[in-house]
């Protein structure tokens, strides 16, 4: 399934030439204004131009329905009647948040040209820096601001191999991978979310949103899937669990939302172990190809039991600006937990 360097030629090329446009009669992103903006979606990707590009390399994508209004449900009769909310187009609701939720991301994207969206991400973003302030000091800490975030990407590519001696083995994506397979990964991070993009045969295929507890404070997991994700992807997920085949033990619960683009949307509560309610979005063709990846193993002792870790173990954490700090006694230090 892989495609030539063609595509990224053209989905490149497509891009830049949006620059200096004003569309004033452009299409709107998908939409969702009658909810909160997802958090980690950005609306400056969403050109004309740069969707004919996409469309081009990756296929065009089937226009959706829009959005309708929940109506009522009810079964049964007499004392037995009950009534509750439903979404009349579940699949069509779960399509409108991913599409929302990726942004200028496809499918089948190679390395390069994720790193390359990544990169305008970031110059999307310190427009929008430059854009509200007139300072001289604050616009010179705005350009090194971009030229750390660039950096960084090319440092936060990861080849899933054993020789590599990585760490993400007990980390948050510890189970969203495996070694010696032809799989890599580029994650980026933020104070209060990472995103982790993964690809398999060198193509995109699922990325990983991993929220801190203080990206939404005071709120527990139930609050935010009911306020966020449901409002995002729609009000009626499909609960789903995992059980241990020999115990019957139940390893985790979760939802999921089906996509009327054959995408998988799942929702996780990963605070107990490492601080995080994490949603994932793959591909359902290449699920069905490689198969799921769930964190079945919470209850095993597979992971730290840190809850201020977000990606790694003991001696791995994470400042207030979200960088990572690879010292035991400095994340000791962080975490108040220093001996007496």
């Amino acid at each position: 399934m892989k495609r030539s360097i063609c595509a990224t030629l053209v989905l490149l090329v497509g891009v830049c030439a949006q620059a200096g446009c004003d569309r004033g009669g452009q299409t709107e992103a998908p939409d969702v204004s009658n909810e909160e903006n997802l958090v980690g979606s950005r609306d400056a990707y969403d050109t004309e131009d740069e969707e004919s590009a996409l469309d081009e390399s990756y296929g065009e994508r089937s226009e959706l329905p829009p959005l309708k209004k929940p109506v009522e449900q009810c079964t049964g009769k007499g004392s037995k009647r009950e009534c509750k909310m439903v979404d009349p187009q579940p699949e069509v609701t779960a399509a409108h948040g991913a599409r929302k939720l990726m942004g200028r991301f496809r499918w089948g994207m190679d390395l390069k040209t994720v790193m390359a969206q990544l990169e305008r991400d970031i110059e999307d973003e310190y427009a929008e820096r430059q854009a509200k302030t007139k300072d001289p000091i604050e616009q010179d800490k705005n350009r090194e601001w971009k030229r750390e975030q660039v950096g960084e990407i090319a440092k936060n590519h990861v080849r899933f191999e054993e020789a590599a001696h990585h760490r993400w083995g007990v980390s948050l994506i510890g189970h969203e991978f495996k070694d010696n397979e032809n799989e890599e990964m580029v994650w980026i991070k933020s104070p209060t979310l990472k995103k982790f993009y993964f690809f398999k045969e060198g193509e995109l295929y699922k990325i990983v949103y991993a929220y801190g507890t203080q990206a939404w404070p005071g709120l527990t997991y139930q609050q935010i899937l009911d306020q966020k994700f449901k409002s995002w992807f729609g009000m009626s997920p499909e609960k789903k669990f995992e059980v241990d085949e020999e115990t019957q033990i139940k390893l985790i619960d979760y939802v999921q939302w089906d996509s009327a683009d054959n995408d998988r949307v799942r929702a996780f509560d990963m605070t107990a172990v490492h601080g995080a309610f994490v949603v994932s979005v793959v591909s359902g063709e290449a699920e069905d190809e490689y198969g799921p990846r769930l964190p079945t193993g919470l209850e095993s002792g597979e992971f730290t039991d840190d809850v201020s870790d977000v990606l790694g173990g003991s001696d791995i954490c994470y400042d207030d600006e979200g960088n990572m700090i690879e010292d035991t006694e400095k994340c000791k230090e962080l975490r108040g937990d220093l001996d007496e």
